[in-house]
C-alpha cells in the first residue's frame, strides 16, 4: 500500500498502528514498554539487595551474638599431642572453624573464628608478645581463655562451646 493510496482510501497502513515506530503489532514490547520493564525489574532488584543487607547486618549485630554454644554431642577436635600447654590452634570440626586453647594441663577452651563485630574470621595471633585471638578485619583482639573482647569495636565475646579434655583428645559439643 502506498502512502497516495492510504490518503485516498483512508486506510492506515501497519506502521501507522504501532506505538513509537515499532515494526510490527505483536512483534515484540516497544522500546518504552522494554524500558519501563526493565526500570521496574532494577527497582525491586536493589529493593531486594537491601532488604538482605538488612538482614545481614541484623546476624552480624551484636545484640544478636550468643555467648554460649548450646550443642548437641562431644565431638573429637584436636589431639593433646597437638595442643600444648599454653598453646592455641584453629580446627575445621564438622564444617565450622573452632579456636582452641589450652592453658593448663586438663583445661581447654574452645570458641567460634566468627567475630562478633562483622563476621570475619579470627584466628590465633601473638600481639606484643601476648596470645590472642586476633581479627583482621578491623582489630579486635579476644581473650583466648573466656573469649571476651579487650581491643578492637568487637563488644561481645566470642560464642564458646563446651570443651573437655577426653583421654588423649580434645572433645568439642557441637
Amino acid at each position: 500500500m502506498t502512502s497516495a493510496h492510504q490518503a485516498s482510501t483512508g486506510a492506515a497502513g501497519p506502521q501507522d498502528q504501532h506505538d513509537a515506530g515499532a515494526p510490527c503489532d505483536g512483534c515484540g514490547p516497544s522500546r518504552r514498554s522494554f524500558l519501563e520493564r526493565g526500570t521496574l525489574l532494577g527497582a525491586v532488584g536493589v529493593a531486594g539487595t537491601l532488604g538482605l543487607t538488612a538482614c545481614t547486618d541484623e546476624i552480624r549485630a551484636e545484640d544478636n551474638a550468643p555467648s554460649h554454644h548450646v550443642g548437641g554431642s562431644p565431638t573429637p577436635a584436636i589431639d593433646l599431642a597437638d595442643l600444648p600447654v599454653g598453646g592455641m590452634t584453629s580446627v575445621m570440626v564438622e564444617g565450622r572453624t573452632l579456636l582452641i586453647s589450652r592453658p593448663a594441663e586438663d583445661e581447654v577452651h574452645a570458641f567460634s573464628a566468627v567475630c562478633t563485630h562483622q563476621g570475619c574470621t579470627v584466628a590465633p595471633a601473638t600481639e606484643n608478645g601476648e596470645e590472642v585471638f586476633a581479627c583482621p578485619c578491623h582489630g579486635s583482639h579476644f581473650d583466648v581463655a573466656t573469649g571476651a573482647p579487650y581491643g578492637g569495636p568487637a563488644q561481645k565475646p566470642l560464642t564458646e562451646y563446651t570443651a573437655t579434655v577426653d583421654g588423649d583428645r580434645v572433645l568439642v559439643t557441637l
